[in-house]
């Protein structure tokens, strides 16, 4: 068991500085385009290329989805980006309290993931108040993520327990 849990503190360490990343692209509005120096997904693979110059066919492969921008799964070696977009990944995961250093010496390698995540075969029905969604994310990805996104949550007091959960 203490294999497991060291497991699951590696990942929430890793998914942490993956986090810290993508809030900065959100918060600058780079998080769902391609720029210079950006390691690049393809979709539905785990491959993905440096990214020299953004160009219009790029471009037009992150509007079709097809190419992703991507963050660090932070490890051992160099993260894939290159110029300011690896300085940025960097400086942000030395800022995390330590979290890059113990991925580096836990063994793990530097690996990348999409900063955006497109949802396959996205259905939906209502039925008077009751919503059902249905969906298929790629490995690693959570539904608890996606949903926080589709759907506002009001808080209407009451606390955890109370009884009425119609706030959705």
């Amino acid at each position: 068991m203490h294999d497991r849990m060291q497991s699951l503190a590696l990942s929430a360490a890793r998914s942490q500085l993956f986090d810290a990343v993508l809030a900065a692209r959100v918060a600058d509005g780079s998080w769902d385009r391609l720029v210079s120096g950006d390691a690049a997904n393809l979709a539905g693979s785990a491959s993905w290329f440096v990214v020299d110059a953004v160009d219009p066919t790029l471009e037009k492969r992150v509007a079709e989805l097809d190419v992703h921008p991507t963050g660090p799964l932070w490890g051992r070696g160099e993260p894939g980006s290159t110029g300011a977009v690896r300085e940025r990944e960097r400086a942000i995961a030395l800022a995390q309290d330590g979290l890059a250093e113990l991925l580096e010496n836990a063994g793990l390698e530097q690996a990348r993931r999409a900063l955006r995540v497109v949802p396959s075969r996205l259905t939906w029905q209502i039925e008077g108040d009751d919503m059902t969604l249905a969906f298929e994310l790629p490995p690693g990805t959570y539904a608890t993520t996606l949903l926080r996104e589709l759907i506002e949550v009001e808080d209407r007091g009451g606390g955890p327990d109370a009884a009425d959960h119609e706030a959705c």
